[in-house]
């Protein structure tokens, strides 16, 4: 009975699952924020998913963007005329 009187105020864990990375982007509206940030207090197995979230995505970003300019073309072409020339 008492999950039913918090669902309007609460998110589930579900709920909270799938918004996570539009909270962590701040693309939730205000209620869905307010909702999820409510569960995050609450569910410790909800909040090591965001943390686990928040440091892959930190890792991610100290990667930096693909170089445009790089030789990747060019290694993969000599790959693949490498990989002709021994099957010939």
């Amino acid at each position: 009975m008492l999950s039913l009187l918090l669902k309007p105020w609460i998110a589930t864990c579900r709920e909270t699952r799938d918004g996570l990375s539009d909270y962590l982007d701040g693309d939730l509206g205000p209620r869905a924020r307010i909702r999820i940030m409510r569960h995050l207090a609450r569910c410790e197995g909800c909040r090591a998913l965001l943390d686990s979230l928040t440091r892959t995505l930190k890792q991610l970003r100290s990667l930096g963007t693909l170089d445009q300019t790089s030789s990747a073309p060019a290694t993969v072409k000599a790959i693949v005329e490498r990989i002709e020339r021994d099957e010939r």
